[in-house]
């Protein structure tokens, strides 16, 4: 068996026919040579009727693999390509081939990491041809995407907005608002660097993503940065000891990979943004799980163990806040040419179509239009809507928020959030439990603002249900 590196650089091993092992130094170091020479230029790969398509991959990787913007492309390759791959000569990787890779991990994969598959092979062919690496049909062009079900449109309201950001650990707290404020990619914020962001102008530049030299559109925009926002960026501007704005602890740039994602679904947990709750048994062996849409405590039926209440935070990803700030943008008014620029879309279509979501209440709005019930019909049933809602708020006193606060709750609801100061809000949350009632979550939070005198956000938060818009008023 001979050990020896490739033309892209990888170890490889390939057995052999010598008789004694001088016989095979002897070929060793003919392929040796041979492969350095490929790897200086001086001689071409093999010829593409024998050329693998594990030696086409280590030459893409090679040439175009330091351009990708993410590493997850690489990774996909290697776990889902070379396996099956690898070993065929490149003839060898027909539509039929790849249709029963693709076919073969429908039970594991999303139709739509299929497609990503079917589209790295195609990519991956399609430079071989430019290149001359190989001369037939891409044999990933026939092969029929998968068809990718619409997923329901997910972001947060305003009042929810208002209820998560304060709720942030500290260290995350501009990051996520920049993020739902200028609807920044993840990666454009990791790679945000204090040169990009001009504080006395108001003016952000996003020119790159994550170690790429580009953004995700392939060019450089220049955004406002909107007034609420500039306390965030300041503050971070001062914690940060490098040339990122939102760098790791010793400075250096986050990794791509970051767990934003968890961050956030723990936070929507805390403040009550839940689907429900699971009540669970913590006693060793027991294994006793019961879902639950209320916070009631309660004892297992095993063990007489106390079951111990974990929150299923309602599941929203990072990147749904960039369809945060493109919706609330949308509705409430800003005209689509705008939110188009905000979000840096070159086509306006792709805006409407994918950040233009309408909640069921605009919908019922148009729908309301059409009513063909008498005048008498009408009366009776806002009249029979009007004692429900009067039946409901004296049954669930907690849930009932003073008409005076929602008034001075009104300034905070147009902003997102009241902006941080020089320093970080300080929550205190109390638990209480009335008779018939689910539990309440009073949080305020103190959050400095320009002048001299600070405000608190008091944000009441119901289990099982959204939190209500917070109320601002004077400590």
């Amino acid at each position: 068996m001979l050990a020896f590196k490739d033309g892209a650089g990888q170890w490889r091993q390939q057995r052999t026919k010598a008789a004694t092992k001088a016989e095979a130094r002897v070929m060793l170091r003919d392929i040796e040579r041979r492969m350095e020479r490929i790897r200086n230029g001086l001689e071409q790969l093999p010829d593409p009727e024998l050329m693998t398509f594990g030696q086409l991959l280590d030459w893409w990787k090679s040439e175009y693999g330091e351009r990708l913007k993410s590493p997850t492309v690489l990774l996909m390759a290697e776990k889902h390509l070379r396996g099956d791959l690898g070993g065929l000569t490149l003839q060898q990787v027909t539509p039929s081939a790849i249709e029963g890779l693709l076919k073969a991990r429908e039970s594991t994969l999303k139709p739509s990491t299929l497609n990503h598959l079917r589209a790295l092979l195609h990519r991956i062919f399609r430079t071989a041809l430019l290149r001359g690496r190989w001369h037939g049909a891409n044999p990933a062009s026939t092969v029929v995407r998968r068809k990718v079900p619409k997923r329901l449109p997910t972001f947060l309201k305003y009042d929810e907005v208002i209820a998560v950001l304060p709720a942030l650990p500290e260290k995350w707290v501009a990051f996520f608002a920049t993020a739902v404020y200028l609807g920044l990619r993840r990666g454009e914020l990791i790679a945000l660097r204090k040169g990009d962001v001009d504080l006395p102008s108001r003016t952000i530049a996003v020119l790159r993503s994550g170690e790429g030299d580009t953004t995700k559109g392939g060019h450089a925009d220049l955004l406002p940065i909107p007034d609420a926002l500039m306390p965030y960026l300041s503050s971070a501007f001062r914690s940060s000891p490098s040339e990122f704005v939102f760098p790791r602890e010793d400075g250096s740039m986050l990794p791509l990979d970051v767990a934003v994602d968890k961050i956030l679904r723990r936070t929507l947990g805390r403040v009550g943004i839940v689907d429900g709750y699971e009540r669970r048994c913590r006693r060793r062996g027991c294994g006793f799980t019961e879902p639950r849409a209320d916070t009631a405590e309660g004892r297992c039926p095993r063990c007489d163990m106390k079951l111990w209440l974990k929150s299923t935070p309602r599941h929203v990803r990072f990147h749904d806040l960039r369809h945060t700030t493109a919706t609330l943008l949308l509705k409430q008014g800003v005209p689509l040419p705008f939110v188009q620029r905000i979000l840096r879309h070159r086509d306006p279509a792709l805006t409407t179509e994918i950040y233009g979501h309408l909640e069921l209440t605009d919908l019922r709005a148009a729908l309301n239009v059409l009513d063909f019930r008498t005048e008498e019909e009408r009366i009776n049933a806002a009249e029979a809507i009007g004692d429900e809602h009067r039946r409901v708020a004296g049954d669930d006193r907690t849930s009932v928020v003073a008409a005076a606060d929602e008034e001075r709750a009104q300034p905070a609801h147009k902003n997102f959030c009241q902006p941080m100061g020089h320093g970080r809000a300080h929550p205190t949350a109390r638990m209480t439990q009335t008779g018939g009632s689910p539990r309440v979550a009073n949080r305020s939070y103190a959050l400095p603002t320009r002048g001299e005198h600070g405000s608190t956000v008091g944000v009441q938060v119901v289990a099982g249900s959204n939190p209500v818009a917070p109320t601002i008023g004077r400590p």
